[in-house]
C-alpha cells in the first residue's frame, strides 16, 4: 500500500522549530521532502546534544527530508529554487517579512510566481496585525497565550510546558493546512496563501479552559497535575514513586473507594464529582493517604482490577522503553554513517521508512539534477 501522500512534493524552507515540525509530519505521511537551506544551515543544526557531528535536536525534526544547499542572495540560488517550486505542491515557510521581502520568497511573492502551491507560512503574530515584526519564540507566546498561567502548582511561580507546546501545535495546525490546502487544490486546481501564527496556534491548545473562562468569566487557577473540574484527578505519590489517577464522572468513584480501602471514610459520602470539587483538598488527601502507603506497583495492580484509569508517572526513558511502545513499535531506530539514532516516529506511519536526517547540501546534486533541464548552464554549478 502507498504511503498517504505519496507522489506530493514539499518544499520546507523554514527553520528550527515549528516549520520543520510540520515538514517532518508530511514526510511521515510519505511526502517527498526537500529542505532547502542556506550555505550556513538551519541554526537548529547547531543544537545539542550531538552524536558524532549529528545534532539529535536537529535530527529530531528534520528526519525524512532531502537537503539542498541553495543561496538565495544571488540570482542562481532563486532560479533553482524557482524551477523546484514549479514541480512542488506545498511550501512551508517561516521567513521573517524584512528577510523575506530582501530574497523575494515572501509568501505572496511565491504565490504570485507559483500559483498551483500550497504556501504555508508560520510567522509568529499574524501578518496582518500591529504586532507583525514582534519576535515570538515559544516561552513568549505560551506565557502570553495563557498556558502559564494554568500550569505548575497552585501559589507557585508560573512554569512553561516541559515541551514546545506553542512551536508543536503550530507544527501540527501547519501541516493541517498544508493537507487541507492541497485537497482544496484537486478541487479547483488554484494553490492557497495559509498563515499559521505560532500565538494562534498556542492560543487553541487553551481549548475548554478558554471556552469555560470566557463563558463564566473566572480566571482558572493553575492545578498542578489535577483538573479544573474533576475530583480525584492527577498525580498522587507512592511508597516509591508517584502515580497518576483520573476519575471521570461519577462511574469510577465507587471502584476507587473500594480499591483504596476508603468506603467507610467521610470522603466516601460525596457521592457526586460536584460536590467533591468543593471538598478538593478533603478528597486529595484521603487518595494521597491510602496510596502512599502502597507501592507504585501495588497500587497500580488494585488500580487495574477496579478498573480505574491510571499509570505510574515515567521518566522520559522509562516511557521511552515501556512495554506499549516496545509493542507498537513507537520508537524506531534510524541508521546513519555518520551517527544513528532513536527517534519516535509518527503515530499514523507504521512501517515508513524514513531517511536519516540530511547532511548539509547532501541531496543538492541529485535535486538540481531532477529540477534543471539537462541542457540548463546552472546545472554545471550544482550538478
Amino acid at each position: 500500500m502507498n504511503a498517504l501522500l505519496d507522489g506530493v512534493r514539499v518544499v520546507d524552507m523554514s527553520r528550527i522549530l515549528a516549520g520543520p515540525f510540520a515538514a517532518q509530519a508530511l514526510a511521515e505521511l510519505g511526502a517527498d521532502v526537500v529542505k532547502v537551506e542556506g550555505p550556513e544551515g538551519d541554526p537548529a543544526r547547531q543544537l545539542g546534544p550531538f552524536v558524532g557531528d549529528r545534532s539529535l535536536y536537529f535530527s529530531s525534526l528534520n528526519t525524512g527530508k532531502r537537503s539542498v544547499v541553495l543561496d538565495l542572495g544571488v540570482p542562481a540560488g532563486r532560479t533553482v529554487l524557482d524551477a523546484l517550486l514549479d514541480r512542488a505542491d506545498i511550501v512551508i515557510e517561516n521567513f521573517r517579512p524584512d528577510a523575506a521581502e530582501r530574497l523575494g520568497v515572501g509568501a505572496g511573492s511565491l504565490a504570485a510566481r507559483h500559483p498551483h502551491l500550497v504556501v504555508v507560512s508560520v510567522p509568529g503574530y499574524a501578518t496582518t496585525s500591529a504586532k507583525a515584526d514582534e519576535p515570538a519564540y515559544d516561552l513568549v507566546v505560551q506565557a502570553e497565550a495563557g498556558i502559564m498561567a494554568v500550569t505548575g502548582e497552585p501559589g507557585r511561580p508560573p512554569v512553561r510546558a516541559g515541551v514546545p507546546l506553542g512551536d508543536l501545535a503550530a507544527g501540527l495546525w501547519a501541516a493541517v493546512a498544508a493537507v487541507s490546502g492541497y485537497v482544496a487544490r484537486l478541487r479547483s486546481g488554484s494553490g492557497r496563501r495559509i498563515e499559521v501564527p505560532l500565538f494562534d496556534a498556542t492560543l487553541t491548545m487553551l481549548s475548554y479552559v478558554a471556552t469555560s473562562a470566557a463563558g463564566t468569566g473566572e480566571e482558572p487557577p493553575p492545578v498542578g497535575s489535577g483538573h479544573h473540574t474533576q475530583v480525584p484527578y492527577g498525580a498522587y505519590p507512592t511508597r516509591d514513586g508517584w502515580i497518576a489517577v483520573a476519575v471521570i464522572g461519577e462511574k469510577f468513584w465507587p471502584p476507587l473507594l473500594d480499591a483504596l480501602g476508603l468506603g467507610d471514610e467521610p470522603v466516601a459520602r460525596l457521592a457526586s464529582n460536584a460536590v467533591r470539587r468543593t471538598h478538593r483538598e478533603a478528597v486529595d488527601a484521603a487518595v494521597a493517604a491510602a496510596l502512599g502507603g502502597l507501592t507504585t506497583a501495588a497500587a497500580s495492580a488494585r488500580l487495574a482490577a477496579a478498573g480505574v484509569p491510571h499509570a505510574p508517572v515515567r521518566s522520559v526513558l522509562d516511557a521511552l522503553r515501556s512495554p506499549y511502545v516496545v509493542e507498537t513499535g513507537l520508537v524506531v531506530d534510524v541508521a546513519a554513517a555518520e551517527g544513528s539514532y532513536r527517534r519516535v516516529r509518527a503515530p499514523v506511519a507504521d512501517g515508513l521508512t524514513l531517511r536519516p536526517a540530511p547532511r548539509l547540501g547532501e541531496h543538492t546534486r541529485e535535486v538540481v539534477a531532477e529540477v534543471l533541464d539537462p541542457d540548463d548552464p546552472l546545472r554545471a554549478d550544482f550538478v
